[in-house]
């Protein structure tokens, strides 16, 4: 399944969510293991974030670094490309049906919705 990493990003705290449900053995273990999959792009993600802090940021005299207003839009620009990539989940959706102790917002909803199907 291709998911841009926009989306890994954002759900990924929700999904953190999820395995706290009390949910049928076999959706926790696919769960489980998407979560993984989630958490390990996530890590991905922030290290290049890192990186590109660095890249735009300027040390003051007090030695903190702060990415200055003149080139935070380089670096917005930067990072929304790196999450509009797509990357290959090793994941088929697993029907919403099988959710149903599940309590999230629809807020919450909307940003794992692409894991799922009807």
């Amino acid at each position: 399944m291709k998911v841009k990493l926009f989306d890994v990003y954002n759900s990924v705290n929700v999904m953190n969510k999820v395995l706290d449900a009390q949910l049928p053995i076999s959706v926790s273990f696919q769960l489980t293991k998407l979560v993984k999959t989630l958490n390990e792009e996530v890590k991905m993600i922030e290290e290049e974030r890192i990186k590109l802090v660095k890249k735009y940021s300027e040390t003051d005299k007090d030695g903190e670094s702060t990415v200055s207003e003149d080139k935070k839009q380089n670096f917005l620009k930067d990072f929304s490309e790196l999450l509009e990539t797509e990357v290959d989940l090793n994941w088929t959706p697993v029907s919403v049906s099988k959710l149903e102790n599940l309590n999230v917002s629809v807020n919450e909803l909307s940003k794992i919705q692409y894991l799922f199907s009807e």
